[in-house]
């Protein structure tokens, strides 16, 4: 890969909602080898998470970095939240 070409990362993230309530988010960014070397990318995941309206702290994991359960995990609340928000959504029209 060229150094200068950007690949994606997918990042998970524990952070608080603005209400105070615990959350995990999931953000993917671009970024260059020596971006990712120099942890650019947990930056890039976190200045988008507070235009989302998320909360410090925040703690950022990599697949690389992830405990083995992590990201299936986060996968699967992210699923039944957005299923929770849509059932909502529809019996509120």
């Amino acid at each position: 890969m060229p150094a200068n070409s950007t690949h994606t990362i997918v990042i998970v993230t524990a952070c608080m909602r603005p209400d105070g309530t615990p959350a995990f988010a999931r953000t993917e960014v671009a970024v260059t080898d020596d971006q990712a070397d120099n942890g650019i990318h947990y930056y890039l995941a976190e200045a988008e998470l507070l235009e989302q309206g998320y909360e410090e702290p925040m703690v950022h994991f990599t697949l690389e970095d992830a405990p083995a359960f992590l990201f299936s995990a986060v996968e699967e609340c992210l699923a039944v939240a957005s299923a929770v928000n849509n059932l909502t959504l529809s019996e509120g029209a």
